[in-house]
């Protein structure tokens, strides 16, 4: 686990321009910059680009929250590219495990940051295939070995939460890639004639980059719905692809995975229980590879089957001697939540810790009353480095530094679960859009079918009207029919943009949600895959990666050096339950007339859990909403969304939002607390990147 950054000098591209020298190094930070992390040399004297190399150890610098344990940092012989990491000791520990990684002859060269699973057997197999000497214990150092006997076509066979950068001199490719669900960022921008990479946009700016505001973007959402961020220029590598850089000029993305249905019309042959103990099998293999580290390991645990089935499935696999805790076995599992306060009807805190008493499990808990929700909330922002438009994620940012306290640097998490077996409520409406023709034991029939359709379809669109103030009935019937019932109505809490924003057009939020799809997919939505299915695929490509795995998995977990690893992820239990019938996923019980979402993982985890959580309905993680007028979050808001720091933003209307937070706390208006939030998250951004006042563009 590490933060990585990555500079290539683009051929016949003008801006950029250093003293150039023809050595090569390995080294990390000057010595003079006082840091206590360890960096790499590999022994090698010569001396890179000084500005390059300046840069680098800036950049670094600026993400050593993700890897606070080395720094070391590479450079091509003219200087052209330059390759770094800041390192999370986790496996391989000591300086054998040091990035960036290189082959014998010292033609590839590779930063990763993340975790590769099942490390031990490919090793083990690319000294027999290649006869590869690997230079130290880290399961990083596969990738290496991997890209040189395989090629491109490595990252296949790849198995992990990853992002990586790597250059073949022999070849002139750089390649850079993330995994298949997006759990690992890496963003990528052309600046002043240079490509550069990095794991956070913070991580940018020491190579000149300077960020502004993509106002299209936050207009449409395109910064959720694909590879946009919300900083002009900025993109991101999307999940289960990869972008090449051919000879310092030609640039290309391709795609190594993707998500796949069965044909709907094709009946299921397996046996239910069959089925359920595929997924049972799959989900602890997941489990215990995500179990093996050199440090301890703990879980997020919350009231939630997700987590819960995680924490029994690893406390079954250790009792069973199948796994152990940290290098020398000798550490016992613990497990770490959120505690909100008791009153708020956000607290889960209690059922965790029944779940942790009945695994016989130490847990403890992040206290987040609305005064230290107020004290995290600014920090949390920067380290997500986009809004989020409820609190959760200040509750993750102090659970993560709870974790890092404890002394615990890896975490397993539930994230995902909800996303593979079709667990949130929004789901419903597609679910139950067509007959389950791939599943012979349907007890529906059409009428009742279509009845709770039309329920499911309207309680969708009532959620989002709360949540946000919109219902989505502005949109074409045309797209409706298509674009997956939650779809439909999703967007983020209104906020009154400025007047000049309209020369963007009227760009729909949920347009921009479909049309992110390839037409050779949204066929197969159309015409092959359950709609259930479709609705699966859409959120695996833009809420998951964009948001929940941005705002509370990955920038959360890191911004206290903790990495976070998520077992429903897996590709291999995702390709598995991707392909198991959608009435396993959701199922109707005629007799009480109910729907259970997530029914084959309740069967699944059934020897794991408490009965409490095998009957208990999904509840999203979320946080209080709700705050008294005078209290922490009042005080904080109210110093953000002042005139002078709304008027710097340039794309908001002060006018139309004067009101706001008076509004939001004295009426204790949702949708005005959700939109407050949002505007305080962009003043917070604004100020902590320096954004100048985004401004009507002059076409």
């Amino acid at each position: 686990m590490c933060g990585i950054t990555a500079a290539i000098t683009l051929a016949g591209r003008s801006g950029y321009s250093r003293t150039r020298t023809t050595s090569a190094t390995n080294g990390g930070l000057d010595a003079d910059r006082g840091s206590t992390r360890r960096t790499l040399s590999n022994g090698r004297s010569s001396q890179p680009s000084a500005h390059l190399k300046g840069q680098l150890a800036s950049s670094l610098d600026a993400i050593k929250h993700r890897g606070p344990d080395s720094y070391g940092t590479w450079t091509s012989p003219d200087g052209n590219i330059g390759l770094g990491s800041c390192r999370l000791e986790i496996n391989g520990l000591g300086p054998g495990g040091d990035q960036p990684f290189t082959n014998a002859d010292e033609t590839i060269h590779a930063v990763v940051n993340g975790e590769l699973y099942d490390h031990q057997r490919i090793r083990n197999d690319m000294v027999q295939l290649s006869g590869f000497k690997f230079r130290g214990g880290s399961d990083s150092e596969i990738v290496v070995a991997l890209y040189e006997y395989y090629g491109l076509s490595f990252l296949s066979k790849l198995r992990g939460e990853f992002a990586l950068c790597l250059y073949d001199s022999k070849k002139q490719l750089f390649l850079a890639a993330r995994d298949r669900s997006g759990v690992k960022p890496l963003f990528w921008t052309i600046h002043d004639g240079r490509l550069l990479l990095a794991s956070e946009a913070k991580a940018l700016r020491p190579f000149g980059w300077l960020p502004e505001w993509d106002v299209r973007s936050i207009v449409d959402l395109g910064w959720f719905t694909e590879e946009r961020t919300i900083f002009k220029g900025l993109r991101k590598i999307r999940p289960g692809h990869y972008i090449t850089c051919l000879s310092l000029d030609h640039i290309s993305e391709g795609q190594y995975w993707d998500h796949d249905y069965p044909d709907k019309d094709i009946l299921e042959t397996r046996s239910e229980a069959e089925m359920i103990e595929g997924v049972r099998e799959r989900l602890l293999d997941a489990v215990r590879v995500r179990l093996q580290a050199d440090v301890p390991v703990g879980i997020h645990l919350s009231g939630g089957i997700d987590s819960s089935v995680i924490a029994g499935m690893a406390k079954h696999l250790l009792d069973k001697g199948e796994v152990k805790l940290g290098n020398d076995g000798t550490h016992r599992l613990r497990c770490l939540g959120v505690a909100f306060d008791k009153n708020s009807g956000f607290d889960e805190s209690v059922i965790a810790e029944r779940t942790a008493n009945f695994l016989g499990v130490d847990f403890q808990k992040a206290q987040m009353n609305e005064a230290e929700l107020a004290a995290n909330f600014e920090e949390a922002v920067w380290f997500d480095e986009q809004p989020h438009f409820e609190l959760g994620f200040v509750g993750k940012h102090a659970l993560s530094k709870l974790t890092r306290d404890s002394g615990i640097k890896t975490i397993i998490s539930g994230q995902g679960s909800d996303e593979i077996f079709g667990g949130y409520d929004v789901f419903l409406g597609d679910y139950l859009r067509e007959p389950d023709k791939a599943w012979p034991e349907e007890t529906f029939d059409d009428s009742k079918r279509l009845e709770k359709f039309q329920a499911a379809k309207l309680a969708t669109e009532n959620m989002f009207q709360t949540w946000t103030g919109h219902d989505g009935a502005q949109l074409p019937e045309q797209l409706r029919s298509e674009i997956p019932a939650h779809a439909a109505s999703l967007t983020m809490p209104p906020i009154a943009l400025a007047p000049w924003t309209s020369c963007f057009g009227k760009p729909m939020p949920q347009v921009t949600i479909i049309e992110n799809i390839d037409e050779r997919t949204r066929t197969l939505m159309r015409t092959k895959w359950h709609p259930l299915h479709g609705a699966q695929y859409l959120w695996n490509k833009t809420a998951l990666p964009n948001m929940l795995l941005t705002n509370l998995s990955d920038r959360t977990e890191m911004s206290h050096s903790v990495e976070g690893r998520v077992p429903f992820l897996d590709h291999n239990l995702m390709e598995y339950v991707n392909h198991l019938p959608p009435s396993l996923k959701v199922r109707y019980d005629p007799e009480t007339d109910m729907v259970t979402e997530k029914w084959i993982l309740r069967q699944a985890s059934r020897p794991f859990i408490t009965d409490e959580l095998y009957t208990r309905k999904k509840h999203p993680y979320t946080a209080p909403i709700v705050f008294p007028v005078g209290g922490p979050m009042h005080h904080l808001i109210s110093k953000l969304i002042t005139q002078e720091n709304v008027e710097a933003l340039g794309f908001v209307d002060w006018n139309a939002s004067k009101d706001l937070v008076e509004k939001a706390f004295s009426t204790q208006h949702q949708v005005a607390l959700r939109t407050a939030f949002g505007i305080a998250q962009w003043v917070v951004l604004g100020k902590r990147f320096g954004i100048p006042k985004a401004t009507k563009p002059d076409w």
